[in-house]
């Protein structure tokens, strides 16, 4: 088959391309021949009516047909899959990543994009990546999976820095999702998809069912209810390999070495249950006046796997599991936003729009089928770990209007507002035994006689009353934005913003932007703006312990760790050079030009830098364990030695570098049907400028941003993604074929460079047959990756010191294309 496949190969990438079948299915033959550029946008400018042309900045728009032509089941990676410069994170996520997935924008992560619903604040997730072999670290982004997907209309992505618009966070640019505001008819959907692969007849092939609803209903004076629902239940997938003959999993002779299978870890697609509902509608009260409304509601089961403990493990009671086990790692969540909204117009001349908004993330900790050794015999095997809330209530008054100065043929926009909010995190502690130290110690005649176990349920420690709180902060912010054409051909348009939080203070943010018409068919435009992060209550307060049996990184012998996630200030991290957060401030350049060479071409190029100063980045790992300059600092605080530290701090300026090009053109093939043919490039470059060592590691040779962290922030993004895609109309079928590469990337060691993950530059294909049976009934049947592309292996030194003794396949987790390979699916859509 894969001979066949890599014969066809070469064929296929002359077709067309991506992924899923339209969500509307029979308007996507009309919407190919759309002048993209043509496009209304609402976000980034308080000007009704402004097209992606005439926009000031770059801006994507992804419709409900282009998400589902992506072949993605949810926004993250459909955006991903549309958007030149926005990609999921690489790396491996751990215990508490197993739910939530994060993704950047022009190489920055989830806490410098704001994401707006109907152009509203969506709060962030209680989850905070901390996993140091994940380029996520430290981000606690809006989740977008919890966005039905069927409940989109389009999205429209602002690849710019809208700090002075917007606020905090949109130092990257802004995700505005705009929901379906239809007042009749509907569609349902179902989809079933599973990867080609697992290792060890482990793991269920990731295999997933989705079903989809949206209805629309008519309310009185034109209004309108919009209700959409979709259920998804998803697998797990596998790719890791066995534990190695070197390894011994039983004790002594035991005749099971090698009588039972060594295929023991999962790694791979967490099991989730994810059930997803939403509302829009608006109703207008009179000529003068609307009301709305809209709201998201959603529950996730998510069940991930930790490492294989064997049954000579230290953090392992043979009487509780005489096999070894491997834990559970489950997150349940709530997660809840609703907006409710007035808006009218010619109030003293202008409109206006008031608007309160409150949303909760609710995330509830379990580790399962695990133990607490330091229990013995008598440790649970299922336990609570604790709860992290995060909840945001966000107040809007916008009013806006135009002016006739005088001076000039065109009016002048004016638009101001005032924003107050105020957030609230709060973590509750798990129970017991979730994170105490029961004193047990191993008895004589025993694999690990006379040693004394970690505490703390494996892998993933409980929340303890020292890591329990609640924290809040409120925040005030006005702004003005005025926007003026001095000419027909030539526009400005200055923005400025006033932010001030009970926490971290003062900040004034503002932006320059402007775009000149050269010819009919050419326009230059540019931008220039400073930003303001504050950093996020996650950042600053959360702390959590793991102890885990992995891989020495000095010897590669296998040992108990405990890593200590200490919140900044905290004892252990102030021994190592913490200090108070502050704000991260950007500085952002942009220039680009839109071109219409012909009418069926749109081509927009954009170049961009963003100077981000006193970054907020989680440390190396700094080891009491295995480094005897750090065990020295931990001594001399008081503090134990036999544990890794790792906090967030203000450690380093960066500075990011890009180019993003999008080319669409609009083919006709006479009796061959019609096709659209769509090219993204993003080049970037991520540089490290300066690295703020503590005093208190200074003359230790200890850095507190090593090569792996160094090398999440620069080598760890492929520099170059370009992706070709054709959709293909021809009577009742539609062919989509989408061919992406990926420039190389590498995951650094903190160790050592022959330790580093090294995958090389790849291409990766797409691939959708869809058949309109009637003009209600779509089916459809695809695959992503088709032809099964993998990273490459570890190398035989990397795979000494991994998180746990493995043989291939050991895939690299830095894959910016993933580690499954070939996922296929089919699909039903039914139209009403």
């Amino acid at each position: 088959m894969n001979a066949l496949f890599a014969s066809s190969r070469s064929h296929l990438g002359k077709m067309v391309s991506i992924g899923l079948v339209s969500l509307y299915g029979h308007g996507a033959l009309a919407a190919v021949q759309d002048d993209a550029l043509e496009t209304v946008v609402v976000t980034g400018t308080r000007v009704e009516k402004r097209t992606v042309a005439q926009s000031l900045a770059p801006i994507d728009v992804i419709s409900a047909d282009d998400l589902a032509r992506s072949g993605k089941q949810n926004l993250r990676d459909a955006l991903a899959a549309q958007v030149p410069s926005y990609t999921n994170d690489a790396g491996f996520t751990g215990a508490t990543g197993i739910a939530v997935k994060s993704a950047t924008l022009r190489g920055l992560g989830g806490n410098a994009v704001l994401v707006l619903v109907n152009g509203k604040r969506r709060h962030n997730t209680a989850q905070i990546f901390h996993q140091a072999s994940s380029t996520a670290n430290g981000q606690s982004p809006v989740d977008l999976d919890l966005i039905p997907v069927a409940a989109v209309d389009h999205i429209e992505v602002l690849r710019d820095g809208a700090a002075a618009q917007y606020g905090s966070d949109a130092i990257a640019g802004v995700i505005n999702i705009i929901l379906k505001r239809n007042a009749s008819g509907g569609q349902a959907s179902a989809v079933y998809g599973q990867y080609g692969q697992r290792e060890g007849s482990k793991g269920n092939f990731g295999a997933t069912g989705q079903t989809s609803i949206n209805q629309g209903f008519e309310l009185p004076n034109e209004g309108f209810f919009n209700l959409s629902a979709d259920i998804k239940i998803q697998e797990t997938s596998n790719v890791a390999g066995a534990v190695p003959d070197r390894t011994r999993i039983y004790p002594g002779d035991d005749p099971r070495e090698y009588g039972k299978s060594r295929y023991r870890q999962i790694m791979g697609q967490p099991r989730v249950q994810t059930y997803n509902a939403s509302y829009n509608m608006e109703l207008p009260l009179n000529e003068a006046l609307d009301f709305y409304s809209f709201s998201t509601f959603s529950h996730r089961d998510s069940t991930g796997f930790g490492t294989f403990r064997t049954a000579v493990s230290a953090q392992n009671i043979p009487d509780i599991y005489p096999d070894g086990f491997q834990p559970k790692f489950r997150s349940v969540e709530d997660d809840f936003q609703g907006v409710f909204g007035l808006k009218g117009n010619d109030l003293l001349g202008w409109d206006w729009d008031a608007s309160t908004s409150w949303g909760r993330n609710d995330l509830h900790l379990h580790n399962d089928d695990s133990l607490n050794a330091s229990f013995g015999p008598d440790s649970p095997t299922d336990f609570d770990n604790g709860q992290a809330i995060f909840s945001q209530w966000t107040n809007n008054l916008d009013v806006n209007r135009a002016f006739d100065t005088g001076l000039f043929k065109a009016p002048l926009q004016v638009g101001a507002g005032l924003e107050y909010r105020t957030d609230t995190y709060q973590i509750r502690a798990g129970e017991y035994a979730s994170y105490a130290d029961g004193g047990y110690i191993y008895p004589e005649g025993s694999a690990n006689a006379g040693k004394r176990p970690n505490s703390g349920s494996a892998g993933w420690g409980g929340f303890s009353p020292a890591a329990a709180g609640s924290w809040d902060r409120s925040n005030t912010a006005g702004y003005v934005d005025l926007t003026q054409k001095f000419t027909d051909a030539w526009e400005v348009s200055v923005a400025g913003r006033f932010e001030h939080y009970s926490d971290v203070g003062d900040t004034a943010s503002g932006k320059l932007s402007t775009r000149y018409q050269l010819t009919p068919t050419l326009a230059v435009r540019g931008t220039i703006n400073n930003g303001f992060r504050a950093p996020s209550l996650q950042q600053q307060h959360f702390s959590s312990s793991t102890s885990a049996w992995g891989s020495s990184p000095i010897t590669g012998e296998l040992q108990q760790q405990v890593t200590n996630y200490a919140a900044p200030g905290s004892a252990a991290a102030a021994a190592l050079g913490s200090k108070k957060l502050k704000p991260e401030k950007s500085r952002n350049y942009s220039v680009g030009f839109v071109a219409t060479p012909a009418s069926n071409l749109d081509l927009t190029v954009d170049f961009y830098q963003i100077d981000i100063k006193d970054r907020i980045l989680q440390t190396s790992s700094l080891s009491g364990l295995n480094d005897p300059n750090i065990a020295a600092i931990l001594a001399a605080a008081g503090l134990d030695t036999n544990q890794s530290v790792v906090y967030y701090g203000n450690l380093a300026d960066t500075r990011t570098r890009g180019i993003d090009l999008v080319a669409d053109y609009r083919a006709e093939y006479g009796p061959w049907g019609r096709g659209k043919w769509t090219l993204t490039s993003t080049q970037q470059l991520h540089e490290i400028r300066d690295i703020k060592e503590p005093d208190s590691l200074a003359g230790t040779g200890v850095q507190v941003l090593g090569r792996d962290k160094q090398g999440n922030l620069e080598s760890a993004f492929p520099k170059n993604k370009t992706s070709l895609q054709h959709t293909w109309f021809i009577d009742d079928f539609e062919v989509t074929l989408k061919e992406t590469r990926y420039s190389s990337v590498t995951g650094k060691s903190q160790y050592n460079a022959n330790r580093d993950e090294k995958i090389k530059p790849a291409f990766i294909t797409d691939l959708d047959v869809g058949y309109n049976v009637s003009d209600q009934l779509k089916v459809s049947v695809g695959g992503l990756n088709i032809f099964n592309e993998r990273p490459e292996q570890l190398s035989a030194q990397a795979k000494l010191y991994y998180l746990f003794p493995v043989d291939n396949p050991a895939y690299s987790w830095y894959s910016p294309y993933g580690v499954d390979g070939g996922y296929y699916y089919a699909r039903l859509d039914y139209f009403w």
